[in-house]
């Protein structure tokens, strides 16, 4: 992975250089990568940067850090449809402006099922 040696820690001079760097893009109004290169920084460690600054600040301040903006996942229960599907059938559904159709179509006769869905887009 290129000459880039990884840290883990950063001491707080290190962590207080890359907060004034970002202060000072943020403040700059120029693009992340015209500031990088007129700092002679990666664009890749200034967007790095920015986007552990607040964890930064806070571990500075001595508070804990909860990240805020990320949308919760959760499972989402899908109730099955009701309506039983003969047995060797696939249901195929089509809606094409205010045309709708649903066709529960034998799977042994796959040919057909494309010759009649390509007559019914037309």
């Amino acid at each position: 992975m290129g000459g880039r040696l990884r840290k883990d820690k950063l001491s707080e001079e290190q962590i207080g250089e890359r907060l004034a760097a970002v202060d000072a893009y943020e403040a700059s109004g120029l693009s992340g990568e015209a500031f990088a290169q007129s700092r002679g920084i990666s664009y890749l460690d200034l967007r790095g940067w920015a986007s552990h600054a607040p964890r930064w600040r806070a571990r500075l301040a001595g508070q804990a850090y909860t990240a805020t903006g990320r949308a919760a996942t959760a499972f989402v229960k899908v109730q099955p449809s009701e309506v039983p599907v003969a047995t060797g059938c696939a249901r195929i559904v089509c809606e094409v402006g205010s045309r709708r159709v649903q066709v529960d179509w034998p799977v042994a006769a796959p040919a057909e099922c494309a010759q009649w869905l390509r007559a019914w887009l037309g």
